[in-house]
């Protein structure tokens, strides 16, 4: 049965028809939205391509292209978990960040004053997980475990690889919790995103990324993108991939030791 409201909205888009037909200058704008879509699309395409590459992330890797490219436009952080699930995101309130130095003094204090009177406890950043399917698993998020090497160890290890990786910065590293809070700016843009490294006690480390456009104190018109196309599961990514070398160094130094040790 054919319904009033049924009739209105047949009515309505049989006007908007027939407006956009007859009157020339809807025909004129209509043709030029066509046309600025078909050269927008492309050109997003590229863009999420080329992010995508510098990122050292790509969509063909597990679970799946459909899976990733859902993720890099709709999600804006990622954690390292025992799970590597991508639905596994940060929460954080403002990160503390390099100062410049030509900030002044009465600046500085300002800035550390407002720091501490924000309502929201200073903490660990924690990963929060939410329901992922079994289909959700992302290698690069799978967090990495080094028994047997002390927590100083490994927090003096992961000073190291940040310091020599480029584009990072270390803003804080507070050696009783074993944190290290970082900056990372991409190279053309000078984004910044934030990024945050737990050594635990077990031996693993937690590695922990967001855009720096998803911030509270954000003012960007960016970032109402909900996407960061990849770029916290690429900076995951880098930090255990020039991690691994130095971790593999020390445990060939601790055979080493444990060889000599042994009677010939």
């Amino acid at each position: 049965m054919i319904t009033p409201p049924v009739i209105v909205v047949a009515f309505l888009a049989i006007a908007v028809i027939a407006v956009m037909t007859l009157v020339p200058f809807m025909r004129l704008v209509l043709g030029r939205i066509v046309r600025l879509a078909f050269f927008l699309i492309p050109v997003a395409v590229a863009a999420a391509g080329i992010a995508m590459i510098m990122n050292d992330e790509t969509i063909f890797e597990r679970p799946g292209p459909q899976q990733r490219v859902v993720r890099f436009v709709t999600m804006n952080s990622a954690a390292a978990s025992p799970s590597g699930y991508g639905s596994v995101i940060c929460e954080v309130g403002n990160l503390p960040q390099a100062a410049t130095p030509a900030e002044s003094a009465p600046k500085k204090r300002a800035a550390e004053e407002a720091l501490a009177n924000q309502r929201e406890p200073r903490r660990r950043l924690e990963p929060v997980a939410t329901p992922a399917p079994l289909d959700d698993v992302y290698p690069e998020l799978l967090r990495r475990g080094y028994p047997g090497i002390s927590r100083q160890k490994l927090f003096q290890l992961s000073q190291d690889t940040i310091n020599s990786l480029g584009g990072w910065k270390i803003v804080k590293a507070d050696p009783r919790n074993s944190t290290i809070d970082c900056i990372y700016t991409t190279r053309i843009f000078k984004f910044e995103d934030d990024v945050r490294i737990t050594v635990q006690a077990s031996g693993e480390i937690d590695v922990c990324s967001r855009s720096g456009l998803a911030r509270p104190a954000a003012t960007s018109l960016l970032r109402y993108f909900p996407g960061d196309l990849g770029a916290s599961v690429g900076h995951i990514k880098e930090f255990y991939e020039a991690l691994e070398p130095k971790m593999d160094e020390v445990y060939k130094e601790e055979q080493d030791r444990q060889n000599a040790k042994k009677p010939h």
